[in-house]
């Protein structure tokens, strides 16, 4: 690894970046895995500029579909880099299904390997973005199934879409961690009368009422740590807290497991 390395992840709506940095670099966070730089992170729509990016620094890219075929530049470099690409084989996780999609299969792992340096035992990774995905690793290190639903801005989008009278919402992964905190802290009214604050309360409180649900019924299997991940996973770490969910929070698992699977033989 040095400094200059991309990784690219591309989800369902957004690409996701990890840059290794040098020790000097601003915005960093910790090294993951062995590797020897920290990372920096950051999500963005399709680029619009495509060609301007510096496709020979990409060490690895995954993504959670198929690409489209209708030979964008971006996507048309990325069919180069093939041999680059992270494929679901390639994540050491016992008993995956091949339909299981590579972004569980990562957060899973790394979750799984994390926990591992902790005394190990089963996880629970709730990745919540786009959709809401809770992804079950037994201690042993085999996926054992999990949950899926919408996530909250799926929600709020299928709300202003399928109604007369609600608006289409477009939210903000920084404005709804700052909604969540507000509101843990009652500045906003858990019963609000506003639309707009009544969506976000309903859809944010469901998805943590899925995630807690999901982690107390595994307790009753084996003891499992539950992980969290995604973009609105900041938004969700109060409302856990108030319902006294112990997590562990880790917003950029998937990232950190393509970097350390593309990095070292393994960590």
């Amino acid at each position: 690894m040095t400094a200059g390395d991309l990784w690219l992840l591309i989800g369902n709506s957004r690409w996701h970046w990890a840059e290794a940095i040098d020790q000097s670099g601003a915005d960093t966070r910790s090294a993951v895995g062995s590797g020897p730089l920290p990372l920096r992170f950051s999500h963005s729509p399709h680029p619009s500029e495509p060609n301007g990016l510096e496709w020979s620094r990409l060490r690895a890219w995954a993504a959670v579909g198929r690409l489209p075929s209708h030979g964008e530049p971006a996507f048309r470099r990325l069919e180069e880099l093939n041999a680059r690409r992270l494929w679901l084989k390639q994540v050491p996780l016992q008993q995956l299904p091949p339909w299981l999609g590579i972004d569980r299969a990562l957060v899973g792992w790394q979750a799984w390997w994390r926990q591992g340096q902790r005394g190990g035992g089963a996880v629970l990774v709730a990745d919540a973005g786009t959709a809401l995905s809770l992804t079950r690793v037994g201690a042993a290190g085999a996926f054992a199934g999990g949950r899926l639903q919408p996530g909250v801005s799926t929600q709020l989008h299928s709300l202003g879409q399928s109604t007369a009278l609600l608006p289409l919402l477009k939210p903000a992964a920084e404005g709804l961690s700052n909604f969540a905190e507000a509101m843990d802290r009652w500045l906003i009214d858990p019963w609000p009368i506003n639309t707009e604050s009544a969506m976000r309360v309903g859809c944010l409180l469901g998805v943590a009422a899925a995630v807690a649900q999901g982690w107390r019924d595994l307790q009753r299997l084996e003891p499992t740590a539950l992980w969290l991940t995604g973009g609105d996973a900041p938004a969700l770490a109060p409302l856990l807290e108030r319902e006294q969910v112990p997590y562990e929070l880790a917003p950029e698992l998937a990232l950190e497991a393509l970097v350390a699977l593309s990095s070292d033989p393994g960590p």
